[in-house]
């Protein structure tokens, strides 16, 4: 084996060990409490994919409906004809669901750390074929310890890195055509139709990306309508063709399920998502300014001010030290325009592509930071676990490629090149540790914060299951992520409609109330103002902690 030939396998050896090494430690959470989730999105998507896995339906009939006005299911899941859907998009437990069929419900946890690594494959191979190898394997070392990328791939059943592994896999098989390469050498073999393969691949993996999140059209859209005005004679465009037919091949049949779940093609489990913008974001001087496009192009609101403010306090300043190391690589490149790896020789879409990233940030923060987002109980918190981070990941996908290129422009200039490649080597480890210490340490929403809520998840839910009978009705107003579909559950438990079913609940089956422990004042008043007209009394039944168990009775 020649020294070329040896450098390939030990970057292949270096790559899967660390793809071995970033599996397990995407898994964290779900090896260290498996069966558990820390949002209402996840537990329903979890739920969901078992129950494909295991039944081949994505419905449940909860009996108390019937009798209980629709009433009874968790967040993240709706009622459509008496029976539990998922309350979101159905890409994910369908794929999720069907793998596991196949390989058991036991892999269900894994297969989002599985793709995440896939993922990072495609974007260095494909930036390696556009950029140069040295760019496309520092591109890809970074997006695996990138701190968001990790965050969210370690959130084993939210979609949104399964969305962008797929993506970044069509996008692979259209721009770098791995298998019209090989047919090209191999076509004496009969194997020239794999000039064709690219495009059914890209095309399978689009359809997925579009059935596990279709908001995701948007800003592909934006994308592609961008390309063509600036390389749109140089596009593959029957490659194109194939991809757009087999993208609509693969999505049918989840507009058909759509259609059986939900009534609707287009509809999904989020219903009406406009219908939760804000007035300001309707109304601000920005959207005045679109008019009559500013529901085609934000439909979600357009309040530029506060899409600003959003990602400087999430986007930027939360990763300030990765924001500086971008902010840094992108001057510097921008200084030595031209010059690294001879990026302009190997792609002559490099320029378009670049320009391409920029419009689609930039109206991705435009069309996210505009939407007031509360994960979190306190509105002015900036934490990692915030929603907005995983709606900007393309971003942060997009923001690994002039680190990338200014890493190896440093070392393509240097006279010492052996000890310029260990510098960058120490310099990837030094990411990597800042990355995991945020990742895993962050307070209120890091790994180890969210590990200690669920292990407190798991022993209440143990508790409850002992103290409350296996048809109990649950009242709650923020378990329910972790209690469905263990007990039925009913939220929340401060609305009118809520107390208006609680005498007929009660009078069907056992109703309890899990949550925080009520103070005495709020105990009196339930007791005596709020219940008696109801006909029912509340009496405490165990105190777990910082949460009690209460039971509903008839007075």
């Amino acid at each position: 084996m020649n020294e070329a030939g040896h450098r390939t396998l030990l970057a292949v050896s270096v790559g899967a060990a660390l793809g071995v090494v970033f599996f397990f430690v995407y898994s964290f959470l779900v090896l260290a409490v498996p069966g558990y989730y820390n949002s209402p999105d996840e537990n329903s998507n979890a739920v969901f994919t078992q129950l494909l896995a295991e039944k081949g339906q994505l419905h449940r009939l909860e009996n108390l409906n019937l009798v209980l006005a629709n009433r009874i299911h968790p967040r993240s899941v709706k009622v459509v004809n008496d029976l539990q859907v998922p309350g979101g998009f159905l890409g994910l437990p369908v794929i999720y669901g069907i793998i596991a069929r196949s390989l058991g419900a036991k892999v269900i946890p894994f297969i989002t750390p599985f793709i995440a690594l896939l993922g990072v494959l495609a974007w260095g191979l494909m930036i390696s074929q556009h950029f140069g190898r040295r760019v496309g394997v520092l591109a890809a070392g970074l997006l695996l310890v990138n701190p968001v990328w990790w965050y969210w791939s370690s959130h084993t059943m939210m979609p949104n890195v399964l969305l962008m592994s797929l993506l970044l896999g069509a996008a692979y098989f259209l721009s770098c055509t791995p298998s019209e390469a090989l047919s090209r050498r191999q076509e004496y073999r009969g194997l020239g139709l794999l000039r064709w393969a690219d495009a059914v691949l890209a095309g399978i993996c689009l359809g997925l990306a579009l059935a596990v999140r279709l908001a995701a059209i948007y800003w592909l859209f934006i994308a592609v309508l961008v390309m063509i005005v600036l390389v749109g004679r140089r596009l593959p465009w029957s490659r194109i063709a194939i991809c757009l037919v087999f993208a609509w091949l693969v999505l049918a049949p989840f507009l058909l399920i759509n259609q059986s779940l939900y009534g609707s093609w287009l509809m999904t489990g989020y219903g009406d998502v406009s219908a939760t913008v804000s007035d300001a974001a309707h109304g601000g001087l920005g959207a005045k300014l679109l008019g009559p496009v500013r529901p085609i192009l934000f439909p979600l609101g357009f309040a530029p001010r506060t899409a600003v403010a959003n990602f400087w306090s999430y986007g930027v300043k939360l990763f300030w030290w990765w924001s500086l190391l971008v902010g840094l690589a992108g001057l510097y490149l921008w200084r030595r325009c031209g010059r690294v790896s001879g990026w302009r020789e190997q792609s002559p879409y490099t320029s378009a592509v670049l320009i391409t990233g920029l419009i689609v940030s930039g109206w991705l923060i435009l069309f996210y930071g505009s939407w007031s987002i509360q994960d979190n109980p306190n509105p002015n918190v900036v934490t990692i676990g915030s929603s907005y981070l995983r709606y900007w990941l393309p971003i942060f996908i997009l923001s690994t490629l002039p680190v990338a290129g200014a890493l190896s422009l440093l070392v393509d200039l240097s006279r010492r090149y052996h000890l310029a490649q260990v510098s960058v080597f120490l310099f990837l480890l030094l990411i990597a540790s800042i990355s995991g210490r945020q990742v895993f340490g962050a307070a209120q929403e890091g790994l180890i914060a969210i590990q200690t809520n669920l292990r407190v998840y798991q022993w209440e839910v143990q508790q409850i299951i002992e103290l409350t009978e296996d048809d109990a009705l649950i009242v709650v107003d923020h378990a329910d992520k972790y209690l469905y579909p263990k007990r039925a559950v009913m939220y929340p438990l401060r609305s009118d409609e809520t107390y208006q079913l609680l005498p007929l609940a009660v009078a069907n089956t056992p109703t309890y109330y899990f949550g925080l422990t009520f103070p005495e004042r709020d105990l009196d008043w339930l007791q005596n103002v709020k219940l008696p007209p109801l006909g029912l009394s509340i009496q405490p039944t165990a105190d777990l902690g910082e949460h009690s168990l209460y039971k509903f009775i008839f007075k």
